[in-house]
């Protein structure tokens, strides 16, 4: 079976944040970075939290959360006290991303970071990929851009604050077409992008297998269920 499947940019972050449910192993310490996707995935943990966004696109500028909760690390499936972790190669690191580009038909990614020092990709990533720690990047193609480009801090006028675009060299980059695989075992493609109104920034994929129907039902369930609250 085929069917054509659009996706809001909120219904793509419930798919990839309850793929990501399925497929993480809550046994090992989990650390959470920051951002959108990873609060649509403490969602579907169970774990009540508001404002867990740092950097994000807001009020038509470069904006940086300045009440952002602390940050989660889960062990066993439970919080644990962030002053107690320290990231090594058994763990996984969970850190989303502000772009997406395809080279020979890899994806990668990378995030804007308006800290000095690189923030999360600074504090936290380069030591779990030092440390050779599992690393998943949860990006949605509504972040999609023809190529990397270097962007640093080092511009005269920014609207709102000034980010550096930071290229990430290790770890997994997971979409919504692994999200569909390993949510539903579909095969998915990407046949359009765009909407208005409340279907802003929506991407319409073409699935193909078995359970298509628990796909669309997910899609029309999950669409309009807004998580974002600053």
């Amino acid at each position: 079976m085929k069917a054509q499947v659009l996706l809001t940019p909120t219904g793509a972050k419930h798919l990839i944040a309850k793929a990501l449910l399925k497929k993480l192993n809550l046994s090992r310490r989990i650390y959470i970075a920051y951002g959108s996707t990873n609060m649509y995935l403490l969602y579907h943990l169970g774990i009540e939290v508001s404002n867990y966004i740092a950097g994000c696109n807001f009020k038509h500028i470069l904006n940086v959360n300045e009440n952002r909760a602390k940050p989660i690390v889960l062990h066993n499936g439970k919080l644990i006290d962030i002053k107690d972790f320290e990231i090594t190669g058994e763990d996984i690191f969970i850190k989303g991303a502000n772009a997406l580009w395809y080279e020979n038909e890899v994806k990668h990614a990378a995030v804007l970071a308006a800290d000095k020092n690189g923030g999360t990709f600074g504090n936290f990533y380069i030591k779990a990929a030092c440390r050779g720690a599992e690393v998943i990047i949860p990006v949605g193609h509504e972040k999609l851009i023809p190529f990397y480009y270097p962007a640093t801090q080092n511009v005269d006028i920014a609207m709102g604050n000034k980010v550096a675009l930071l290229r990430f060299f290790y770890g997994e980059v997971y979409t919504e077409i692994e999200a569909f695989r390993d949510l539903f075992d579909l095969k998915a493609h990407i046949i359009a992008a765009g909407g208005i109104l409340d279907t802003q920034g929506a991407i319409i994929f073409e699935v193909e297998g078995e359970n298509i129907k628990h796909a669309v039902e997910f899609a029309k369930k999950y669409n309009a269920l807004v998580l974002e609250k600053l």
